[in-house]
């Protein structure tokens, strides 16, 4: 029997960590929450694990890092509501981050390419005074 050929991601290391892997039990092994309380997160609409056939769920390493984030929002006492719009804020500010950043070097590389015309044109304009003289 033939093995199947590995994906591209799988070959070269990368961490995809929004792969679905992770079932329900497992998941509630990991973070020490019982599936029911997984089950009653997601009929609130804080996270939508993928379904695996249309039946079982299964949670990415992404959907990990939500839950722990909405079990520690919940154990301080903020209801659905208010996880959902902590949730959502703080994925906005992760993106504005991102947009701050590369527009960061964006300018970095505008800066130093105009360094470098700039001392082209000295060099030009300097090699020309040189000729004239």
């Amino acid at each position: 029997m033939k093995r199947r050929q590995r994906s591209p991601a799988y070959k070269t290391g990368e961490n995809n960590t929004s792969l679905p892997k992770y079932t329900i039990g497992v998941v509630s092994q990991l973070l020490g929450l019982p599936p029911q309380v997984l089950r009653r997160y997601e009929e609130a609409g804080l996270l939508a694990p993928a379904r695996q056939g249309g039946k079982n769920r299964l949670y990415s390493d992404q959907d990990i890092e939500i839950l722990e984030e909405i079990a520690e929002l919940s154990d301080q006492g903020v209801n659905a509501v208010g996880i959902r719009y902590i949730i959502q804020i703080r994925r906005h500010v992760t993106i504005l981050q991102q947009q701050v950043n590369e527009a960061k070097d964006a300018q970095q590389l505008s800066e130093e390419e105009r360094h470098r015309l700039e001392t082209t044109h000295q060099e030009t304009e300097k090699h020309r005074e040189d000729t004239h003289q």
